[in-house]
């Protein structure tokens, strides 16, 4: 059952000092990126393609068809450990995400995971609290991806100091996922801790353990 989620308020209230997360610098993000195809992007770069209506639950680009909004309107979704527990399996958490609700892991060249990190703190609203002052809840993370992203778009207006949105999503794998805005981006360094392609025999013990967690099939074009 999808959950309900009313639209966000004409204005929303100003942020609290313990709904804001810092990410400390050099803390490994960790992010899945197509490096192939119409909309290939570099390790660091957001995408600027938006708002996906089936993909993009964070997208914050002016509702429409998607189409380009660089460079006023681009998002990187990525994981991490939590910052305040040090807990977690980000490569589970990517892996989820990119699949949402399919059950199959489809490894096409081109597809890379990369860990990266940022150049200063990163300022982000933190979901897990300011969600339930506004009586979203969960909302955020189980409801439909249109409907989550008129607050996207709501939250980056309001909150632009911000450098993104830090979640739980519902796909699983015990980390915390980021939405990082435009500005969050350029504080990413352009040069990543680690660049693998997912199929990279070096790379795929590690797939293959985080998707018979995640209950997913692995399947290797070509091969």
């Amino acid at each position: 059952m999808t959950s309900r989620l009313l639209p966000p308020p004409e204005q929303l209230p100003d942020v609290l000092p313990h709904e804001v997360v810092e990410i400390p610098a050099v803390h490994p993000l960790v992010r899945v990126h197509d490096t192939t195809g119409t909309h290939a992007r570099g390790p660091d770069e957001p995408r600027w393609f938006g708002p996906l209506p089936d993909r993009g639950r964070f997208d914050h680009h002016p509702a429409g068809p998607p189409r380009d909004h660089r460079p006023d309107h681009g998002v990187l979704y990525a994981a991490c450990r939590d910052p305040s527990t040090g807990t977690g399996r980000p490569l589970d958490t990517v892996l989820a995400e990119w699949v949402q609700e399919e059950h199959e892991l489809m490894l096409r060249p081109g597809l890379r995971l990369v860990v990266l990190r940022s150049e200063r703190p990163l300022r982000l609203l933190d979901l897990r609290t300011w969600a339930q002052r506004l009586r979203a809840g969960t909302h955020l993370s189980t409801a439909a991806h249109q409907a989550v992203q008129q607050w996207a778009h709501a939250i980056r207006r309001a909150y632009r100091a911000l450098d993104g949105v830090l979640y739980v999503p519902s796909t699983g794998g015990e980390s915390v996922a980021i939405a990082l805005h435009e500005q969050g981006c350029d504080a990413l360094a352009a040069t990543p801790l680690l660049a693998r392609d997912l199929r990279d025999p070096a790379m795929l013990p590690h797939v293959q353990d985080a998707a018979l967690r995640l209950r997913l099939q692995i399947v290797l074009p070509g091969r």
